[in-house]
């Protein structure tokens, strides 16, 4: 099919129609020009520029139908216009140690486009056409920021020519607004120039050699973005056309430059895997020194717990001993009280005894009175020792119970306390060797990975590298066909003279 740059960038580059063949890709196309307020010989300024990109009727006459751009990086057309026309009317500059405002014909804008070589046609319809073109932009925005940094300040897209592209405007930062400086070949002949005047006066040959600076300036220029969008984009570095390529040749090119994307993309991803590997092998190891810590933290709760049941039970055994000894207390006061109230019924009893005694001769008669009454003090006296008795013994029984129920309780709750521990530093202690080994495995599947993966990088610089004796050839070749349609040429013209001096009469 025949695509000629005015179907890529719409008006503002001209170049001649050429020959473009796309079986599944093609080539790269990337253009940078300057412009200034004021329009040059072809009717082109920032005003029409941004008016194109805009899509104002009147500055895209070469679309059937106009639709509005979408705003791919930065500012909108509109705000980069004010931003723009705003600076550029406060912008000065020195000369002849002066100040003064910059001239409307000084190039203030920068515009970059960037052509997608799949129609829209055929990019629409197919999901795989769809997400090339999208890894195409988003790479090519990434190598646009790269190259120009903070003075790239809009990108947009047009949906409604033939062939998807982008125009990237670039705005120069510093005060004077010098656009010239951000365009590699300019900057590059510009210096090249200076130099060469410095050395010699002579203009012709100093301008000729900033042509060899531009020209050189260029072409890394476009080789930096092939390198970086067009080649893992499966885009070649030039057309057939302008090498006079045969179709095969063409094709295995386009074959080379494809696997290359391939392997290219393969070996992102692989990177990708190992880095996510890496980032999650972190996240796991994060997570096993916090199970470890908490492993040990509970390990010193655990001691923790069994310090405070050892004290509990020692603290249980002081109470045990201080109910005992109060226990024994308690029965040494029952004895003496008992004692003491024995005592006094024994005094009491001989009291009444010798009293009775003393009266014993007139009260014979009572004789058998008295003697009921010691009989029954007697058995007050064992009533009394066997309540006593009894008070002491349930006493002892209550406060054994006591003990021995506060004991068992407190047994009781320390094991089961310390049993939970444990248990808990047990399933810590699992879950830490588990995470362990996954991470383990995930390291291992991606050390494989990034091997086989480094293999495939290994074959893309090969293939890589293949391409580019390819290309030394095609350009050895082109050099020995100019060479041959030179002295083709010179030979024509020596038949012509002839012809012209057999003429002659």
């Amino acid at each position: 099919m025949e695509r000629s740059a005015i179907d890529v960038v719409g008006h503002y580059v001209f170049l001649a129609s050429r020959p473009v063949i796309l079986d599944d890709m093609g080539y790269q196309f990337i253009h940078i020009e300057t412009f200034a307020r004021k329009a040059d010989s072809a009717g082109r300024s920032t005003a029409f520029v941004l008016d194109e990109a805009a899509r104002r009727p009147d500055a895209c006459l070469h679309v059937t139908a106009p639709v509005p751009p979408i705003s791919v990086f930065g500012m909108s057309v509109s705000e980069l216009r004010r931003a723009h026309d705003a600076r550029a009317a406060e912008a000065m500059t020195k000369a002849a140690g002066k100040t003064r405002r910059i001239r409307s014909d000084q190039h203030t804008l920068a515009a970059v486009v960037a052509s997608f070589p799949v129609p829209w046609d055929e990019v629409r319809p197919d999901r795989v056409q769809a997400e090339a073109l999208a890894e195409w932009e988003q790479r090519t925005v990434t190598w646009l920021r790269d190259q120009f940094g903070e003075q790239l300040a809009a990108v947009v897209r047009h949906e409604d020519e033939r062939f998807p592209h982008l125009h990237a405007f670039l705005s120069p930062t510093d005060p004077s607004m010098r656009a010239k400086t951000l365009h590699p070949g300019s900057s590059a002949k510009a210096a090249a120039v200076a130099a060469a005047k410095a050395v010699c006066p002579d203009a012709k040959a100093a301008n000729a050699k900033g042509d060899i600076a531009y020209k050189a300036a260029m072409r890394r220029w476009q080789d930096s973005y092939w390198q970086t969008v067009g080649l893992p984009c499966g885009l070649a570095r030039l057309g057939p056309g302008r090498r006079r390529l045969t179709r095969a040749a063409w094709q295995t090119e386009q074959a080379a430059v494809l696997t290359t994307a391939v392997l290219m993309r393969q070996a992102d991803q692989a990177q990708r895997t190992a880095q996510e590997a890496k980032a999650d092998l972190g996240v796991r190891s994060q997570a096993a020194s916090d199970l470890e810590a908490k492993a040990k933290a509970a390990a010193e709760k655990a001691h923790m717990a069994i310090a405070e049941a050892k004290a509990r039970l020692a603290e249980a055994k002081r109470a045990a001993d201080a109910a005992d000894a109060a226990r024994r207390q308690v029965e040494a006061d029952a004895r003496r009280e008992a004692r003491a109230v024995l005592a006094r019924a024994r005094a009491e009893g001989a009291r009444i005894v010798a009293a009775a005694e003393a009266k014993a001769a007139p009260m014979r008669r009572v004789g058998g009175w008295l003697g009921t009454f010691w009989t029954g003090f007697r058995s007050v006296e064992r009533k009394l020792m066997a309540t006593a008795d009894a008070r002491v013994a349930a006493a002892r029984t209550s406060a054994a119970a006591e003990v021995t129920e506060a004991k068992e309780r407190l047994r009781s709750e320390a094991q089961q306390e310390v049993k939970n521990v444990l248990t808990e530093l047990r399933r810590t202690i699992a879950r830490a060797e588990e995470d362990r080994k996954w991470a383990e495995r995930r390291l291992e599947k991606a050390e494989a990975t990034a091997k086989r993966h480094a293999e495939s990088v290994r074959r893309a610089k090969e293939a890589l590298a293949a391409e580019r004796s390819a290309r030394v050839v095609a350009e050895t070749q082109r050099e020995r066909f100019r060479s041959l349609w030179a002295d083709a040429d010179n030979a024509v013209i020596d038949m012509q003279r002839q012809s012209e001096r057999s003429l002659r009469p």
